[in-house]
Parts: structure tokens; sequence; C-alpha cells
């Protein structure tokens, strides 16, 4: 034993130097940072949450924004990090930048798939989608988080969400059964609010899907809605004793349901509805203040028909009311006459604003309603609203395609006053040519209180702007002397006059003026003045006086303008309406007196018609006449309840003005011929495409 310590003690010795030499040679030891422990990161994290909190709860978005965004940078990955994106997409929101608050979501759902957060990011995606109105994404997204999210809250308003997203896209039965999947999954106020919204929904789903969805849905919710509904149907459609039947065994089987009020008040309004006079038409005109004028003679029009039908058998009883022109009079003025005088239909209000507010009050008591505004749209106000006025579209239609397919004109210009009516008619007949492919020329506008229109006559024949020799031997090259090309195209830069006397260029056939006469009056005469001449001028139903042809008859030989009456066209009724209307108030009717007439004369075929006891059967009546002769011409209602006719087409002649008589027919036969071969398809099979192809003549009388 000795002996081996000795002999390990001898070893260590010899070893000795050779590790002390080795030590000596290793590089020196390197200092190594070192980090903070995980607490110290998580804690600074904490805190910068808790200061973006505080900016965020104080209303301070931007400096929380920056909080928020500096927190996710230092400590991605962290918990917190997850808590400021998703707060930072809620400011964005909140702000209405939902481009930027889905991407944050977005962020989160990638960073954080399975926390808290993630969850609540896929939650506020599907309301972007919503607001953003990229509907499919909602509805695509939203379907499997039903099954994924693990709360039944968050299932359910993911439920609610791609209920409205199907909403959205008018996919109202299938939005109707995912507001019954969140119901399913919904507590407490909630269920309500969703109640709410299947009710909405309800409101656009026909008699067939109700009945389908009552199948799926035999004694659960929302059973006891969908049997609302079909009340509802029955009744809209004047089905009032199966509708009070259906009532009457809801309201015994169901006494203490919450809807039980709701029934008990439809009953009520059927009872009330089923004491209809249907021979007795409301009126509400303003005969006083402002539209006195107009309504006055609105009246005479309604008076003479009324007596007139009255001679032939069809005896109605007019029941007149004064709006004054005001909405609330108006309103006050169609409940009474549905309340208490029972009126089967009611004509009126003119003015735009005391129109849409009656209409609005027509359509919540159901009663059918015809206006007689130029204010466009009050018919999609609802079912029981209609309007009767020569609207911009026909008479734009009808002067175009008289002058391309009538006429073989494929060259226009228009000059148009810097006024909302200007711009608009001047839009519409540019649109109407595009469509039957002839070409503005030359488009030149001018102030409403304008006298003298030499600046803008100049520009549109290339008087204004200075030519060279060159450039006006070429425009005018194989052009007759007075035709060439024009400047005031859309888009062309002004420059300055010029300063030679130079030949008109008029390389356009016709000129649209959508103004008033005593502006046409004036600009007739300048155009002549100017070398304008072998040209048409066209205008709007504004030309429509006597004083046009007294102010520049001359000028306006062979002018067409249109309008919705003409009393001396040699249609039969407008012939016999005439000359009853000088016997009875002096003087000629025009197209207020005609209209009025008209407008009871729609009603009395509507009345006719067999089965025609309720008010809704006689606003299906009104929607099912088609070319019903009048006074104004051959009548058709939309089914938007849109009442239209073909404008009359005038001309001066001398110093009277004559009614053009127009092969309406032979038009609409031209018209397909080009639409076909231009779309290439065929249109021989299809139905007409717009009312103004009817004559206000006869077939016999042309």
């Amino acid at each position: 034993m000795q002996h081996r310590v000795k002999i390990l003690r001898g070893i260590a010795l010899w070893l000795l130097p050779f590790i002390i030499i080795g030590c000596a040679l290793l590089p020196p030891k390197k200092e190594v940072a070192v980090e903070a422990p995980a607490e110290v990161g998580e804690k600074e994290a904490i805190l910068q949450l808790a200061m973006a909190e505080e900016a965020f709860k104080a209303g301070n978005l931007e400096e929380a924004s920056q909080r928020y965004r500096e927190l996710a940078m230092a400590f991605p990955g962290s918990p917190q990090a997850a808590q400021a994106l998703l707060r930072q997409g809620e400011i964005d929101y909140s702000l209405e930048k939902y481009e930027k608050a889905a991407s944050w979501f977005q962020q989160v759902i990638k960073e954080f798939p399975l926390r808290s957060e993630g969850n609540e990011a896929r939650l506020r995606l599907l309301r972007c989608y919503l607001k953003l109105e990229r509907f499919n994404d909602a509805v695509e997204t939203g379907r499997p988080l039903i099954k994924y999210l693990p709360e039944k809250s968050q299932k359910a308003l993911a439920a609610e969400i791609v209920g409205d997203a199907e909403a959205a896209r008018l996919n109202y039965a299938k939005a109707l059964k995912w507001y019954v999947t969140s119901d399913e999954l919904a507590e407490g106020d909630k269920r309500i609010f969703l109640a709410a919204k299947v009710d909405i929904v309800l409101k656009h789903l026909g008699r067939d899907e109700v009945v389908a969805l009552l199948a799926e849905y035999p004694e659960t919710f929302p059973n006891l809605q969908l049997q609302t509904r079909l009340v509802e149907i029955d009744m809209e459609s004047g089905q009032f004793g199966v509708a009070q039947k259906k009532l009457q065994s809801l309201i015994e089987r169901w006494p203490e349901h919450p809807l039980v009020d709701t029934w008990k008040g439809m009953s009520a309004k059927i009872d009330e509805w089923m004491q209809v006079d249907m021979t007795a038409v409301g009126c509400v005109l303003p005969l006083s203040g402002r539209y006195q004028a107009y309504g006055d003679r609105i009246l005479r029009g309604l008076v003479m028909a009324a007596q007139d039908f009255k001679n032939v058998g069809g005896d109605i009883q007019l029941i007149i009311k004064d709006s004054g022109g005001d909405p609330g009079v108006a309103v006050a003025a169609v409940r009474d006459l549905v309340m208490d005088n029972k009126v089967a239909a009611i004509i009126g209000p003119l003015s735009r604003v005391a129109a849409e507010a009656a209409a609005e009050e027509a359509e919540k008591l159901w009663v059918p309603i015809i206006t007689l505004t130029q204010k466009e749209g009050v018919s999609h106000i609802g079912s029981y609203v209609f309007r009767y006025f020569l609207s911009n579209e026909e008479q734009t239609r009808a002067l175009v395609e008289y002058a391309v397919l009538g006429l073989d004109y494929k060259r226009f210009a228009i000059l148009y006053p810097d006024d909302s009516y200007g711009t608009r008619l001047m839009n519409l007949f540019w649109d109407e040519l595009d469509r039957l492919g002839a070409e503005v020329r030359g488009v030149e506008t001018y102030d409403p209180s304008q006298t003298d229109f030499a600046e803008q006559i100049k520009k549109l024949v290339g008087l204004y702007y200075p030519r060279v020799e060159d450039e006006t031997s070429e425009w005018t090259e194989g052009v007759k002397t007075d035709k060439g090309s024009s400047a005031g195209l859309k888009g062309q830069a002004p420059g300055g006059p010029g300063e030679e006397e130079l030949t008109p260029i008029v390389d356009f056939d016709a000129i649209f003026i959508p103004d008033g006469y005593s502006q046409v009056g004036l600009i007739a005469p300048q155009l002549a003045y100017h070398d304008v001449t072998g040209v048409k001028l066209l205008g709007t139903n504004l030309w429509n006086s006597q004083k046009l042809v007294e102010m520049a008859g001359p000028y306006l030989q062979d002018a067409v303008f249109v309008d919705g009456f003409f009393s001396g066209s040699g249609l039969p009724l407008t012939g016999r309406f005439v000359e009853s209307y000088e016997k009875t108030f002096g003087g000629k009717p025009g197209y207020p007196e005609a209209q009025a007439y008209d407008t009871v004369r729609l009603l009395m075929e509507a009345l006719r018609q067999p089965g025609v006891t309720s008010r809704p059967m006689l606003r299906d009546a009104l929607l099912g006449i088609r070319a019903l002769p009048g006074v104004a011409g051959i009548a058709s209602v939309s089914p938007d309840g849109e009442v239209s006719k073909p404008p009359f087409l005038i001309t001066i002649y001398r110093r009277r003005m004559e009614e053009i008589q127009v092969d309406f027919e032979m038009l609409e036969q031209q018209r397909r011929r080009y639409l076909e071969y231009s779309t290439g398809k065929d249109l021989q099979s299809t139905q007409r495409l717009s009312p103004a192809y009817s004559s206000p003549m006869s077939s016999t009388g042309r």
C-alpha cells in the first residue's frame, strides 16, 4: 500500500511542471452579459400595458395606440403583446379604420392562435368583414367558429354575425336560421335582441319561404313569429277573412304570449280596413300657400274626371284635403282620409317633401296613393306608393330615339344651364345617345341668369379658339360649308378668343337645350346671328309655351320638344277633354289638368276589375294596368309603381305648335335591330324595354 502511494506521488511531481505551463498558455476568460431574470421582463411588460390601458380609458387613443405598438415590439410573443395587439385593433375599429383593424386582428390570430385573445380576435375580425362589406368572407370565416370556439357566448355571437352577413347578401331565410342557432346558444336579454332580428328578416320572406320554415320549426322558436308573418302576408294580399281566423286562433291558444298584443292590434286593423268605402277617393292638394296655383289646376282636372265618369256609371266621391304644401299637414290629411273617411285610395300631394311624407304614412296604413310629384324615386317607398309624372328619362329617351332612329341623326351638341336641372338632363341625353351609338360633338354650359350666349355658341362652332389656315381647310374638307367640327368637347382645355373672323364649323345635326322658354327664346336668335343654321333644336317640356313662339318663332322652325300633354293633339279623347274643359272653365287645359284627369281614369279602371273589394286588391289591380288610353296618351303602370307613358313630340311650324305623328312601333323595330347588331343578342322575344315605344296616337289614327 505504501509502495503505491509513493508511486502516485512521483507521477504527480513529474506532471506538475506540465500542468503549470498548460494553465499559463490558456486564453483569458471572456466576460458574458448576464440576462435579467424572466420576471424582470414580464414586470416591465405589465407596467407598459398598464400605462397604455390608462391612456386608453382616458380617451387618449393616439398615446394609447403608440404604447400598445411599442409594447408588442418590445415583448413579442408575451401575453401582454397579445392584449396590446387586440386593443390596437379595437382602437382602429372605433375610428372606422376597418382595414387596419382587420390586419391587427389577423396578426393576433396568427401569433396567438390558442390564447383567448386569438378567439376574441376571430370574432372581431368577423365584425370588420361586415363593415367592409366582405360578406362572403364573414360567412366562410364564421361558420367553422360555431364548432371551434370554446364558450357558448362566443359561438352565439359568431352565429349572429354570420346571420347578419347572410341578411346583407339578401339570403334572408339563411339569416333566420343562423339567428335561431344563435338564440339556442344565447342567454338572457340577448335572446330578445335576436328575436327582433328574426322579425326584421321575416319582413323580406314570401309565403313559400315562410311555409317551408314553419315545417322546419313546427314547435320551437321562431314558430310563432313565422305564423305572424304568414298572417301579414294574408293581410297584404287582401285575404282579410283568412288572416282574421288565424289571428283569433293564435290569441286563443297563446293568451299570455308576448306577441298577443301584436295579434290583437292586427285583428283590430283588419276590422278597421274591412270598413272601406270603395267609391271614396281622397285628394291631398296644396289649395293654399306657395303651390296653390298648381293645386287649383289639379283640382279642376279631378272634378272634370269625376263628373265625366259619373255620367257613364262610374260614380266616385272625391274628398278634398288642403295640405298647404306642408308635409306635416299632408300626413295628418292622409291619416284622416283613411281613418275617418274610409277612402279606397288617395291622389296627391305635389311637392317633393309633402309627397314623400304622405307616401310614407300611406304605406304604413296600406292605402294606395298616387303622388303627382316630379320627385323621382318616391314610388320606392313601398308597394302602396305610385307616382304619375312625366319623368326626365322619358323625355330624353323619346327625343333621342326620334332624332337618331326617326331622323337618322348621328351627331349632337348640348348647350345647357349650369344648374341641377340642366346638368341632370344633359347627362340623361348623353346616356341615351351612347345607348344608340350616336356621338356628342360639342358641350357648353352657361349661367342660368345669362342673356348673352355668344361665347358658348362660338365655342360650339370653332369661332372662339384661334385656327391656322391649314387646320381650317382640313376641318372643313368634305363637309358642307356650314359643317365641320366644334370645340367644347368633354375634357377639352379652354383657349383664348381668336381675333380673325372665321367660318362657323357646324359638325352636328342637332342641339339639345334643356331650359325654359324664356332662355331658349334668347338663344335661338343668337344661334342664327352666328350663322349656326341648318341644325334642329331639341328641348324639353319647359319649351311648351306660346310665348316661345312669340319671342323667337322664326328661329325655331322645325324645332322639336316633348311634353306630357298637348292640347292640339289629334287624339279623340284629348279633343273631347279640351272641348269640355274650355266650356267648363274657359281657356285650354295643360299638363296638370290632364295628369289629374288621367289619374282618376287609372283608379276607375282598377276599381272596375272583378273582385276588387279592398285596398290591397285595388293596389294589385293598379299594378296590372297596361296600355290604358287617356287624354294624355296611353299609360301603363310598371312593377315599381311608376305610371309611364310616351310623351308627345311637338314641333313649331310658322306661328303655331303642331304634334309630330310618330310611328313608334317602327322606331322600336329599328332600335331592336340596332341593339341586336351591337350586342349580338336576339331581342325579338323579349319584352319592351321602354314604355316610350307606344305612340300617344292610336295605331289607326297615325
